[in-house]
């Protein structure tokens, strides 16, 4: 009689090291991962710029304002920053390698 035994390995195989053999193979095993921390770090900049943008606009002094607007502004630049550079590595994965199925993510 089995009662609730639950073969581990079947259910839960274990992690692929062989991906991690290469520098190329541990950073894109990262890169997604990095990319979705970048744009909640992007979410949460464009937030506290846009409620210094409205504090500012209150208060009645433009250097506040105009401090938040640029803020604003480089949160924008550094998120098409961290995407330009992902789409340039998978461009020259692709130009290099040949394949397209690394190009879109698959």
């Amino acid at each position: 009689m089995q009662l609730a035994q639950v073969n581990i390995i079947q259910d839960y195989p274990p992690g692929r090291i062989a991906d991690f053999q290469t520098l190329g193979g541990l950073i894109s095993s990262f890169l997604p991962k990095i990319l979705i921390v970048a744009g909640i770090i992007f979410f949460i900049l464009t937030v506290a710029a846009g409620v210094a943008v409205i504090s500012g606009a209150g208060s009645g002094n433009p250097q506040n304002q105009e401090k938040a607007r640029s803020f604003l502004t480089y949160s924008v630049i550094g998120l098409v920053i961290i995407f330009a550079s992902y789409w340039i590595v998978q461009l020259i994965s692709f130009i290099t390698f040949g394949s397209l199925k690394n190009l879109v993510g698959q």
